[in-house]
């Protein structure tokens, strides 16, 4: 009998965490032992590098033993952001088991087929609002389907739609105003203030859907001119809508749907005029809020222990990934590498504008979401040691988390490893799309450009 071929597979998350802490123990051999003097400044509550410091040591590289206990160890020195997101899982958790926010879509939808353009701008700032401020994405994808549908009733096509689902919502999470997954982890690990620079990230927000739908209206006026200029013109196939449309919210669910909508909007408010930035105060608004919006919408209390349980699932991986990068950390810091690599950074970078590393920065964290497409593993990974580069080349921390943001921002709809899980849901072809959405990315890559300067001067 001839024998399977076994087809070649792309490592999960975290299987590639722990290949990247087997790339971390390689180092430690290989590279040069130094270390740089740090030092805890009052005023900002930053740890710093002292960049004159700079020494060489002797060679300690990291065995096998070293690795393994690394992961636990990992999971020690990050404990309190692992903490907290399973604590805001577990609050997201408890609401979305009530499926309120579904349910008032799909209530939404099936009265506005008769509605133009304006309705479908309505439509793509909820669910890029939902990237925004409670970071969901994969809940949001199935919608796509629905939204074609009301969209080609309107004379455009499924392209329309997945750009008013997925890639508003990119837009969303990428711009992060309160995103917990992203922003969030990567201002805990640099050690700035929680949700600190809130102003700037709405106006990024904003004015990045306004790009978008502006490139998508003279989209949809094309092609209702002239449908064979659609990018899904003759193609055939694309996911058949099964979507209960008909769902009515009952008079208790209004008022569990209301009491959702005041918990965001309060936690916005909380935000950015009382200063609420608390990573446990945060925790706590999230979770007293879904215990009051789960038992109003008539969730008992093993309903209401579900969807904590649920949250905390749906954030496991993340933790579990956020505790593996805290052991890379450590394997680099253990073996005197880390300090070694940041030198070199450093030293290579010097001569040149704070401006210049700045765009480095968001570089790599664009071509480095190729391989890890998790926001949150992405903070967990390349922030510890961005951070202290932003310090040596002069950049300011909020200014290289916004790139780091940036760089996990539109790259989600063009990297393959990102985008074709959302692309499953319609009959768009990947090539056709990237051919597509190209231009639209250069246009943002420009602007937050522009905008990462800025706040480099101002941060």
């Amino acid at each position: 009998m001839e024998k399977k071929k076994r087809k070649l597979k792309a490592p999960d998350l975290l299987v590639f965490t722990f290949a990247m802490m087997v790339v971390a123990m390689i180092l430690t051999w290989v590279v040069p032992a130094g270390e740089y003097t740090r030092y805890f400044d009052e005023a900002l509550g930053q740890t710093l590098v002292d960049p004159d410091s700079y020494r060489t040591l002797e060679q300690a590289p990291v065995g096998l033993g070293t690795l393994l206990a690394a992961i636990p160890q990992g999971f020690v020195n990050n404990i309190s952001v692992i903490a907290y997101v399973l604590a805001w899982g577990g609050g997201f958790g408890m609401v979305l088991h009530t499926k309120l926010i579904e349910d008032g879509l799909k209530s939404s939808l099936a009265k506005m087929r008769k509605a133009g353009f304006l309705i479908l701008i309505v439509i793509s700032f909820l669910f890029s609002a939902g990237g925004a401020f409670l970071g969901i994405q994969q809940s949001f994808w199935a919608f796509t389907p629905i939204v074609g549908v009301l969209a080609t009733t309107m004379g455009y096509d499924i392209v329309t739609a997945f750009v008013v689902v997925s890639v508003a919502n990119n837009i969303g999470y990428m711009a992060g105003p309160l995103n917990m997954w992203n922003v969030g982890v990567a201002q805990q690990i640099s050690e700035v203030p929680l949700f600190s620079g809130f102003g700037l990230r709405m106006f990024i927000w904003v004015l990045f859907m306004v790009l978008l739908l502006g490139y998508l209206y003279i989209y949809c006026r094309k092609i209702r001119k002239d449908p064979t200029k659609s990018l899904v013109y003759g193609v055939e196939g694309g996911i058949e809508v099964h979507m209960d449309t008909t769902v009515q919210l009952s008079p208790r669910r209004k008022v569990a749907m209301a009491l959702l909508i005041l918990e965001f909007v309060g936690l916005v408010i909380a935000v950015a005029f009382f200063d609420m930035t608390s990573s446990g105060q945060i925790a706590a608004w999230l979770i007293g809020w879904g215990i009051v919006v789960a038992a109003v919408n008539g969730d008992d209390y093993n309903e209401i222990s579900a969807g904590f349980m649920e949250g905390v699932q749906m954030v496991l991986v993340p933790c579990i990934v956020v505790g593996m990068a805290g052991g890379i950390l450590y394997i680099l810091q253990t073996g005197y590498t880390l300090d070694t690599i940041l030198h070199a950074a450093a030293t290579a970078m010097e001569g040149t504008s704070n401006v210049f590393g700045l765009m480095m920065i968001y570089a790599f964290q664009f071509f480095f979401n190729l391989l890890v497409p998790s926001g949150t593993a992405m903070a967990a990974t390349t922030m510890p040691i961005i951070a202290p580069l932003s310090d040596l080349i002069g950049v300011s921390r909020p200014a290289a988390i916004l790139a780091f943001q940036f760089g996990d921002g539109l790259s989600n709809m063009i990297w393959p490893t990102n985008c074709l899980a959302p692309l499953a849901f319609t009959n768009i072809g990947y090539k056709r799309w990237v051919k597509w959405f190209i231009p639209f990315t250069v246009i943002v890559i420009a602007v937050s450009c522009i905008i990462l300067v800025y706040a480099n001067t101002v941060y």
